[in-house]
């Protein structure tokens, strides 16, 4: 289709008319996933233009065809207009109105997932690392920085190895959300450290995990700051594998102390760090070898885990009438589905699973051990 036609469909898009403007960027969709379709430098400069504007169009449907025109236009238009888009999708996710904010994070993990050269991943790069990162630290609100945190996961997992540079500045800057008063920060934060991790120097790493580490031996931190620490210590075990063997020494004890401490309702905290045991013993297969059997001894005792069993069966029949009328007072304090102690037993499970999928030959203790364990059932 000729320059002109495509001029005639950009001026439908900024239409008043609603039908008019979606029928116009339906148009231009099957335009630019033509083979065909080029573009001169001022017709770019048009396209990249009116499909961001469209982007924040009241009409939903609107808006929704101008997110799927973006993946097309990735692969029409110089690199320099790529960044140009990605700059001005980080400003409105940062700096835009509230009810645009999605669609700005919607648009930038779609350009972002069309990038495939080395060449503009890392411009991409050094020129949306330092704005998400900003978003993260001095976001207006949790909403912001966790979009941030989000997009620059992906951008980590897909370009982290193409420079290397900011990366300690990057690290330092989310090692401080790990302690943000936000749950979905934490979460995102362990994400994005993650995606980070299998990028960084050994240095780095080290200072990673060793900071992680004298934050988990700080005994008085609030407890969901200490659980957020023990996904952090299995997410980067997770990520860089064997490459967190010279940190076993030092996060195997602490993970062990944790899960036999904990309160009796904290079955979080019990299956975190059981989870992180289990990421050691896949990913450090050599290194783990000299805890094997505490860890061992530690799911075994916890696969049966159950705070709720009592062995006494005796029932007081003299107390039947009472006992039915504390029913309803009861089923007030607690329920069955209030009941978490079966996520500590999984966990368990997943752990002797690890232990029999790396050591092989502690099966027969395992069996053993297991064979005394009996409870009625």
């Amino acid at each position: 289709m000729a320059n002109t036609n495509i001029t005639g469909i950009l001026e439908k898009m900024t239409g008043k008319d609603k039908d008019y403007r979606y029928m116009a960027t339906s148009d231009l969709l099957s335009e630019l996933n033509k083979e065909s379709f080029k573009a001169d430098q001022d017709l770019e400069s048009k396209l990249t233009n009116i499909v961001l504007q469209q982007l924040e169009d009241a009409s939903g449907d609107v808006s929704g065809l101008a997110v799927k025109c973006l993946a097309p236009l990735v692969k029409k238009v110089n690199e320099e207009r790529v960044v140009e888009m990605t700059d001005k999708l980080c400003d409105k996710l940062l700096n835009g109105k509230d009810q645009h904010r999605d669609t700005a994070s919607i648009a930038l993990k779609a350009v972002i997932v069309e990038v495939t050269t080395a060449s503009l991943s890392e411009k991409i790069l050094v020129s949306l690392a330092p704005q998400l990162i900003n978003g993260v630290t001095n976001g207006k609100s949790a909403e912001i920085k966790c979009e941030c945190l989000d997009i620059l996961s992906d951008v980590l997992h897909r370009f982290g190895n193409v420079i290397t540079k900011d990366h300690a500045y990057m690290l330092t800057a989310l090692l401080t959300q790990l302690s943000s008063t936000q749950a979905s920060v934490r979460k995102k934060s362990v994400s994005c450290i993650a995606s980070l991790a299998p990028c960084l120097s050994d240095d780095l790493l080290a200072k990673a995990t060793l900071e992680v580490i004298k934050l988990l031996k700080i005994k008085r931190a609030k407890s969901d700051i200490t659980r957020t620490n023990i996904q952090m210590i299995g997410a980067l075990s997770r990520s860089v594998g064997y490459r967190f063997g010279p940190h076993l020494a030092e996060a195997v004890p602490l993970l062990i102390n944790y899960c036999t401490s904990a309160s009796e309702n904290d079955e979080e905290l019990r299956e975190y760090s059981l989870q992180a045991l289990e990421s050691f013993m896949l990913r450090c297969p050599r290194d783990i070898s000299p805890y094997c059997e505490g860890i061992l001894n530690l799911a075994l005792e916890y696969v049966s885990y159950d705070p709720n069993f009592t062995d006494s069966m005796e029932e007081d029949t003299d107390d039947e009438v009472q006992d039915e009328e504390e029913d309803d007072e009861s089923a007030d304090e607690y329920t069955d589905d209030e009941d978490a102690s079966w996520k500590v037993r999984r966990a368990s499970a997943k752990c002797l699973s690890a232990i029999i999928a790396s050591r092989p030959q502690m099966l027969s203790k395992m069996y053993q051990e297991m064979s005394k364990v009996s409870r009625p059932l």
